[in-house]
């Protein structure tokens, strides 16, 4: 028998039945229910429950942060949003909890349909574990030539942040691979070993873009592990620049610049040569330092990265059009950056300001657009223009469904919109908002 706690009373043995949760809704039990499922808590009430785990008192907690006792609680009402990802791992930190934790991450979907690719996590995890056995492939392995189209096809649905076809297909993509790797020898075991990599780039998408810390960690050794076997000279700055990303979750600002300035300097006379992929992989890199930098409130560092990319794309050129390594390392992503920096750094009127000079595309990749919509949507929320900040939400929505839905910061902005709802846009962010399983 379950016991509920309602205005301090236990409350045993509820009726679930459809009659007994009208019943429940009626006397106020109902809400008290959703308390046995985190999900169904708000942040402010996941950041009490931890803290009185973690036995400390509101004050110890602000004196960790280097936040007042009123703001802590400001945060434990919900009346003060969590609305930055640096906050939230910061918090995260102080309560030695995941940030997942707080936000409730991952979201998963009522039913089959809306479950999509997150249901396919197991199966990838499997995949994941088992990569330096013998491979389980029972079907005859494809040509290389056609196992080139299939991570093609891997890509494209990567770019347009397509995670749930994208995860329906990597379980077997990667079993194939991997049998490939057996297979073939000499370059052309180096060739799948090459796909292969890239078949884990894109796992480590899926599980980091729908909330799977654990799984994202091990990506980023997978890839690293098959591009050394592939006998890729940018393998290690590759991984670098995935592992500095999951260094954030941790709050290790610190070491995530020592693992993109080691990575640099590692391709330094490439760089200084003029080499193409040098320098693409150098201004990837150069651009996760400056995001990095902001999370660490550390503008003038920020800035400093974003201009030594900037000097990197005005290097290549034309050839930026070639999509080297993934990294988008071209003029439009240094200005979505632009945006995307400011939002970190908390400044939402230069935000607002850097977002309506940006001209994006007609065929800019998913992913990036409906990243920069997210951010132009915050810097807006911030200076107080609602009704723009959800025209852009629902844009950022239509552009990639499956990757605003499952961020937090997208989550966040939604919920304070609905706290603060106007007439003008009240039916659009309620249907935003049933979307993305917050109503």
């Amino acid at each position: 028998m379950k016991l509920w706690k309602h205005n301090g009373a236990d409350i045993s043995a509820v009726d679930i039945s459809p009659m007994g949760k009208a019943k429940a809704v009626q006397r106020g039990y109902f809400e008290a229910m959703a308390y046995s499922d985190p999900a169904a808590e708000s942040v402010g009430t996941r950041v009490r429950r931890a803290r009185k785990r973690a036995g400390i008192t509101q004050t110890e907690l602000a004196r960790r942060i280097g936040r007042t006792q009123s703001w802590v609680s400001g945060v434990e009402n919900d009346s003060i949003p969590l609305d930055s990802i640096a906050l939230i791992n910061t918090l995260a930190h102080a309560l030695r909890m995941h940030p997942n934790e707080l936000t409730a991450r991952p979201y998963r979907g009522d039913n089959p349909s809306e479950d999509r690719g997150h249901s396919a996590i197991p199966e990838i995890r499997r995949q994941l574990e088992r990569y330096d056995l013998d491979p389980e492939w029972e079907g005859t392995v494809r040509p290389l030539a056609d196992l080139h189209a299939a991570i093609e096809h891997a890509r494209w649905l990567r770019r347009e942040a397509r995670y749930a076809e994208l995860a329906d297909e990597l379980p077997s993509l990667l079993s194939e691979l991997q049998a490939a790797t057996h297979l073939y020898e000499g370059p052309d075991r180096d060739a799948a070993f090459g796909l292969l990599a890239f078949a884990y780039r894109a796992a480590d998408a899926v599980t980091y873009n729908l909330g799977y810390a654990d799984l994202s960690v091990i990506t980023a050794n997978r890839v690293r592990w098959a591009g050394e076997r592939a006998g890729d000279f940018y393998n290690e700055a590759i991984f670098a620049y995935i592992r500095s990303r999951n260094l954030w979750a941790s709050t290790s600002w610190n070491d995530a610049m020592t693992v993109l300035d080691t990575a640099c300097a590692s391709i330094e006379s490439e760089y200084a040569a003029g080499t193409p992929e040098a320098l693409a992989v150098w201004g990837g890199l150069q651009l996760r330092a400056a995001i990095t930098a902001a999370r660490k409130n550390d503008a003038d560092e920020a800035w400093s990265r974003h201009r030594f990319a900037a000097e990197a794309v005005r290097r290549l050129g034309q050839r930026q059009r070639t999509n080297y390594y993934e990294l988008s390392t071209n003029q439009t992503n240094i200005d979505i950056h632009g945006v995307a920096i400011a939002v970190e750094l908390g400044d939402g009127p230069q935000a607002v300001q850097r977002a309506q000079t940006v001209r994006l595309p007609k065929h800019l990749q998913s992913g990036r657009a409906g990243y920069h919509h997210l951010d132009y949507a915050r810097g807006l929320l911030w200076c107080g223009k609602r009704d723009a900040a959800v025209i852009e939400l629902e844009r950022a929505e239509k552009i990639a469904p499956m990757l605003i839905r499952n961020h937090p910061m997208a989550q966040q902005a939604v919920r304070t919109l609905l706290d603060l709802e106007r007439y003008s846009y009240r039916e659009r962010i309620r249907r935003l908002g049933v979307r993305m399983h917050i109503l």
